[in-house]
């Protein structure tokens, strides 16, 4: 082709391009991106007894300390938390530490609320373009709460308390004593054996292995305290109103509000032969284009509960080019049946789509 002919057709394409761009409304938006961790693998026997003795434990990487669940912005927690994770072919390992000056608990029944303690707890979704998940909650007294959910809370997602995991194991520690307000405690720590078979079976048998992703969070639920004839309780107001609790995490929600998944750590299953924790990578285009769905269908859900026009819903999205974390991307909105899709597209092709329910689709188009 003629130098100067292909010279004038792609000066047309990009003034076409610029054109349609130009006419649209720009959004900026910094999005937070989600904390990532890779998993070691272990051949080692695991004891879980809260100590983390084994080998294995001393090659694991710590995360980051625990934030407020609002994010990087709030104040910083007065005590410190991190964890460990490792796995092999049948568990998922889980080694946290706890500072605390007072460790206290009352909850011994089995799938009780255990967060009306002080508690550590860990959510688990195997598949992140589905919306069901499982969480585990445990006390200083490692009363075990274990549920499942098929889709979150602000879709009016049932709790079933009766989704128990035979077979998990915990082990508490306590570097102190328990229920004793006359002696100042150094903490305690959670060390927790999770069947992978069961949990992945959520994602209704996807196979799992080495290169296998999962969304997980952790969070600490921590209550300030008073003592009534020498028992801990709930710190209570002048007016006897109970004061809320704090929740600290590891990667943040951004809200209080641990039932937002999209926010929960990218965690990657390494085989140790061949990667390290320093493989672990995700690309910031989709992640960005994963928080934007998201962020999206937030509004939408608001949108919905106000019984805005679905119209001028679509049109504000399709009118609108959302600059996020440096990556453009456009959006539609899809009335259906059940309710809606949104859409959102970057310039490479990748688009992401997500149903009124949590369901994602993902595909490659120019």
């Amino acid at each position: 082709m003629n130098l100067h002919l292909l010279k004038k057709i792609i000066l047309f394409a990009a003034t076409l391009y610029l054109g349609c761009t130009s006419s649209l409304n720009r959004e900026y938006l910094s999005l937070p991106l989600p904390k990532l961790y890779g998993v070691q693998k272990t051949t080692v026997d695991m004891t879980m007894d809260g100590l983390a003795r084994e080998s294995a434990w001393e090659d694991a990487e710590w995360t980051d300390l625990f934030m407020d669940i609002q994010g990087p912005d709030m104040t910083k927690p007065y005590y410190d938390t991190k964890v460990k994770m490792l796995w092999d072919k049948d568990y998922f390992y889980i080694y946290a530490e706890m500072e605390e000056e007072h460790v206290w608990g009352d909850i011994e029944e089995r799938d009780a609320v255990i967060f009306y303690n002080n508690d550590f707890e860990v959510f688990i979704k195997p598949n992140e373009r589905q919306p069901y998940y499982a969480e585990f909650e445990v006390n200083a007294l490692g009363t075990l709460w274990d549920l499942f959910l098929a889709r979150p809370y602000r879709r009016n997602g049932p709790v079933l308390d009766e989704w128990d995991i035979p077979g998990t194991k915990i082990g508490i520690d306590i570097k102190g004593s328990l229920n004793n307000p006359q002696d100042l405690d150094q903490g305690w720590s959670v060390e927790m054996a999770i069947p992978i078979e069961p949990v992945n079976g959520i994602d209704r048998g996807h196979s799992f292995g080495e290169g296998s992703m999962w969304r997980v969070n952790f969070s600490r639920v921590q209550w300030e305290f008073q003592l009534n004839n020498g028992k801990y309780e709930k710190k209570t107001d002048a007016d006897g109103r109970r004061l809320p609790e704090n929740n600290w995490v590891w990667s943040p929600q951004m809200a209080i509000d641990m039932h937002r998944p999209e926010h929960w750590g990218y965690v990657y299953f390494l085989d140790n032969k061949i990667q390290t924790e320093e493989d672990v990578e995700i690309d910031p285009a989709y992640a960005t284009a994963y928080q934007l769905l998201f962020h999206l269908y937030r509004q939408q859900l608001s949108a919905d509960q106000s019984n805005q026009d679905e119209k001028q819903i679509a049109r504000k999205l399709e009118r609108t080019l959302y600059e996020a974390n440096n990556y453009s991307y456009t959006a539609k909105y899809l009335p259906t049946d059940l309710g809606f899709e949104l859409r959102v597209q970057h310039d490479s092709g990748l688009r992401l789509s997500i149903n009124q329910d949590g369901y994602i689709r993902s595909s490659s188009e120019k």
